[in-house]
């Protein structure tokens, strides 16, 4: 069954390649076939993002609140061995929460920053994490893995995904009672990350807004604290020209 549905697409290919008049398709004998390589590494490279949030009915109290978070991020980030300029403290923003009042009735203010700390060695990763979450007023806390040197592994998985497009190819092609000849067009898919990118901006893991007490759950933190592996998988379309079989000589 296999092998008369291999034949049938080789040979609805064939019969396309000889219609006129259709530009999108090549005037020549075909196989059209997409290719696809996997690939699982670990990441050499991380970022964590949070926010620093402050509720007061004094906003130059909320505001002494972030400096101060601000201070100890960055004092953590020295004592691991992140630059100074990998620590990046975006603009503090000021609202007010319109549900709730202050002690004294009067309006109820909230600022917030957000942090950007970019992780150069994974190996501070759990130190860094573990020594953010769950201080007060830090919130919405996420992260991302990649590597240094993800333009070699893209021109492997490539290289490894034309191969495979490649062996389809020849099967097609026999079933076609065709060989596979060069390689007349390529398209690469973009590389598609597998892994899930660890966002925990979710309403099982953030904190009542209005109590420094709440923690996320031990499943949260030990989510955050993993490196996990990068699952990368690149697609690529590729089309090559079939062949006649060599005739056998008696």
């Amino acid at each position: 069954m296999l092998k008369t549905r291999l034949r049938a697409s080789a040979l609805v290919l064939l019969l396309a390649s000889s219609g006129a008049g259709a530009s999108s398709v090549p005037d020549y004998p075909f196989v059209h076939v997409t290719g696809n390589s996997f690939q699982a590494v670990v990441p050499d490279l991380a970022s964590l993002d949070f926010e620093i949030v402050a509720p007061d009915a004094d906003p130059a109290a909320a505001r002494a609140v972030i400096e101060a978070r601000v201070g100890e991020v960055r004092d953590l980030a020295r004592q691991l061995g992140i630059e100074a300029d990998d620590v990046v403290v975006r603009e503090v923003r000021q609202g007010i929460r319109k549900e709730e009042k202050g002690a004294n009735g009067g309006p109820l203010y909230e600022l917030r920053c957000d942090v950007h700390i970019n992780v150069r060695n994974v190996a501070n990763w759990a130190a860094l994490a573990g020594g953010l979450l769950g201080k007060p007023n830090l919130d919405g806390f996420a992260s991302a893995f990649d590597r240094t040197d993800t333009d070699t592994i893209h021109d492997e998985l490539v290289t490894q995904a034309i191969q495979d497009a490649r062996r389809q190819a020849e099967v097609m092609a026999a079933a076609g009672g065709r060989r596979v000849g060069g390689l007349m067009g390529a398209t690469p898919e973009a590389l598609k990350n597998l892994s899930t990118a660890m966002g925990l901006e979710r309403s099982d893991f953030r904190r009542d807004r209005g109590t420094d007490r709440a923690r996320a759950q031990d499943v949260e933190r030990e989510q955050l604290l993993a490196v996990p592996a990068l699952k990368l998988r690149q697609p690529v379309d590729v089309i090559f020209r079939l062949e006649n079989l060599p005739k056998r000589t008696r």
